[in-house]
């Protein structure tokens, strides 16, 4: 196409010809207004001269138009997954992108937005797929979603200059939706201690009572109705030290787009204000300060320490009172107190006239309410003053023999102890420094992870009633403190077997945890029992799935599945229940998954552009058309995109429209004709 146009070329810089034209306006003006004659005259005159020093110009130009832009946004986030609409987005998308590529002249620019953390970024998306297209050949955009975006700017004036924005709204407005909204929630709990959750349920379909459940680790704790649009709160307790994971659950409601924004959830760490340890060391020995250090060093424990400093072969009359540096609070402790001490150790206790049976059987019965014992045996052990002669025999898995073996062993990890938490994965044994005494016993019951001698039983677990016990045959474990024969992980054996007795959840026996990897959901189970054969996992829609364990190492099993969606996973081991987070706990897709408008109404509104429900499976699509620049560009049944007319020039002759001095000139003789009229 050839067009022509007038151009200027003028000899001074345009500064200068601005200068001299409004100084020759002035001129004209005041001449003009003291009455001089011939005023048209001159004003074509002057304008005859500025002409000539403009050079007026026939530019000739070979013109190809250029295609206008439009966007085609279409939104894959989770918002329209959850309600089952993200394959009606793309097939919608499709069609339109289809009809478009027909149009002759027009570009379009196709691409997909999925959520992420903050949500649904469609405008982001939007201005980045025309970041690089020029402002006059932008005809519009079309935005294909549920309407559930995060991104909408607060002042949409600026999106003015990306033509009318029109959003095609996938799915019906009608369609209800009842959603749990958690507004507040602690992070940190004190076991035992109250913590309390705030949340509200939005339900557009009823303003009765919601049932509402609160669960612990897959346990429910608390049931509680919920007046929809209202805020509630619910008192938990964190049952547990560690990860504690609550999950808000409201039940369906009469109409339901998806269950997944029925619940929420959130992680829960449980800490324990302290764990109370009563250590009781029967006599001085090298032994006592390992356990003393061990014990001072662990910032979650409180110790209490007594040493009986009377020799046993001491057999003088003196009251053991008057003996005592401190007096030994026997009543206070085994009486009074003893319900508040986590674990109770006997180290090498020798059994005197200082605590009566009846304290002993307090002991059984703390052990078997929930606390934990612990024995490390001594040569009296071995004979008539052992501990194993007082009610604490009901509670014990192993009994001694009678007999000392004094000669040098390395202990040795059972086939049970490979497998166990207390054991598992400490440095191979081979490389452990030898003890060089051990009491004779025998276990009829309780698990057996070390042994010493001649596969004599070394280390014993059992568990009583709700508590746990434990019975170490030897006070020489303090040689791998000093180094001897090369030393031992005796620091990490110790904090293991106490941590193991207070039932901390990180060395439970039976153990399953989820935890969110780069491939994808990984799940661990540690048993002692027999190798699992799958777990069950559950994704944030409610979809399940089996995954086979492998082996990883003795007693520890893992399974590894992928994920594609955002938010909270479950896995299902037989009893077992675990959680995990991929992505934010509780999405912002998931938050609102309905079909609106109100979220685009400012966007189409600046920009001319219109909002369309065009129902759940995208079937009532408007038609397209395309308005002129600066029309409406919307109406009944219809949206329009604007034709901008831009061209790209590709070649061009420019010709002069005859001397600029002749122009002047001609000014020149005008001006001076006026003159000589004045004149008569």
């Amino acid at each position: 196409m050839t067009a022509g146009r007038i151009a200027f070329d003028p000899s001074l810089p345009w500064l200068w010809l601005a200068i001299i034209a409004a100084g020759a306006a002035i001129f004209w003006l005041g001449y003009t207004l003291r009455g001089g004659k011939a005023p048209v005259s001159r004003a074509l005159g002057l304008a005859l001269i500025l002409v000539g020093i403009a050079q007026p110009m026939f530019v000739r130009e070979k013109r190809e138009a250029a295609s206008d832009i439009v966007a085609l946004i279409i939104d894959q986030s989770e918002s329209l997954a959850l309600a089952g609409r993200k394959d009606a987005a793309r097939a919608t998308g499709e069609r339109l992108a289809n009809q478009l590529s027909r149009e002759q002249g027009l570009d379009v620019r196709v691409r997909e937005v999925r959520g992420g953390a903050d949500g649904t970024a469609l405008i982001g998306a939007l201005e980045e797929s025309l970041a690089d297209a020029p402002r006059d050949r932008i005809a519009g955009a079309l935005l294909v979603t549920d309407g559930q975006i995060s991104d909408v700017p607060e002042d949409t004036r600026r999106l003015r200059n990306l033509g009318p924005v029109h959003a095609l709204i996938i799915g019906d407005p009608g369609r209800g939706d009842r959603r749990l909204h958690l507004l507040s929630a602690p992070q940190f709990g004190i076991v035992g201690d109250r913590a309390t959750i705030e949340a509200r349920v939005d339900d557009p379909q009823t303003g009765a009572g919601v049932p509402v459940t609160v669960s612990i680790d897959g346990q429910i704790v608390r049931r509680t109705t919920a007046i929809a649009g209202r805020p509630f709160k619910v008192d938990i307790s964190p049952p547990k030290r560690g990860a504690n994971m609550v999950v808000i659950e409201a039940a369906p409601g009469a109409k339901e787009i998806t269950l997944a924004n029925n619940r929420a959830a959130f992680e829960l760490m449980g800490v324990r204000d302290r764990l109370r340890v009563l250590l009781v060391t029967g006599e001085p020995h090298a032994g006592a300060r390992v356990w003393r250090n061990l014990l001072k060093s662990d910032p979650s424990v409180d110790l209490v320490h007594f040493t009986i400093l009377r020799p046993p072969e001491k057999q003088d009359l003196t009251p053991l009172e008057e003996l005592a540096l401190i007096a030994f609070p026997t009543r206070e402790l085994f009486v009074d107190k003893l319900d508040q001490f986590d674990l109770i150790i006997f180290d090498r206790y020798r059994r005197r006239a200082i605590l009566p049976s009846a304290y002993f059987e307090n002991i059984a019965q703390r052990v078997e309410a929930g606390g934990a014992l612990l024995v490390v045996a001594g040569p009296s052990d071995a004979g008539y003053d052992s501990v194993f002669q007082t009610p604490l025999a009901a509670i014990l898995p192993s009994q001694p023999t009678g007999q000392i073996v004094d000669q040098p062993y390395r202990p040795t990890m059972t086939a049970l102890g490979q497998r166990h938490p207390v054991t598992r994965g400490l440095p191979d044994p081979q490389n452990w420094g030898r003890w060089t005494r051990q009491i004779d016993a025998r276990a009829p019951a309780g698990q057996v992870v070390l042994s010493g001698v001649g596969a004599r039983p070394l280390l014993v677990l059992a568990r009583a009633g709700q508590g746990r016990v434990a019975q170490l045959w030897s006070d020489q474990a303090w040689l791998w403190s000093r180094g001897y024969d090369g030393g031992g992980p005796h620091g990490e054996l110790l904090r293991r077997l106490a941590h193991w007795l207070m039932q901390e959840p990180e060395l439970d026996d039976e153990r399953l945890t989820l935890k969110a990897t780069p491939d994808g959901v990984t799940a661990e189970r540690a048993t002692l029992g027999a190798a699992p054969a799958t777990v069950e996992i559950i994704d944030p829609k409610g979809e399940r799935r089996s995954a086979p364990f492998s082996e990883a190492s003795p007693g520890v099993y893992r399974a590894t599945t992928a994920t594609t969606d955002q938010g909270l996973y479950e896995a299902r081991q037989g009893n077992l229940r675990a959680f995990a987070a991929v992505g934010p706990l509780n999405p912002k897709e998931a938050a609102a998954v309905d079909a609106t408008g109100v979220t685009l109404k400012p966007v189409a509104d600046a920009t001319g552009g219109d909002v369309v429900f065009t129902g759940e499976h995208g079937d009532r699509l408007p038609e397209i058309r395309r308005v002129d620049r600066g029309a409406r560009a919307h109406g009944a049944g219809w949206v329009g995109l604007e034709r901008k007319g831009a061209y790209t020039v590709r070649a061009s002759a420019a010709e002069p429209l005859g001397p600029g001095i002749a122009w002047a000139i001609g000014g020149l003789l005008l001006l001076l004709f006026s003159w000589r009229r004045e004149a008569l």
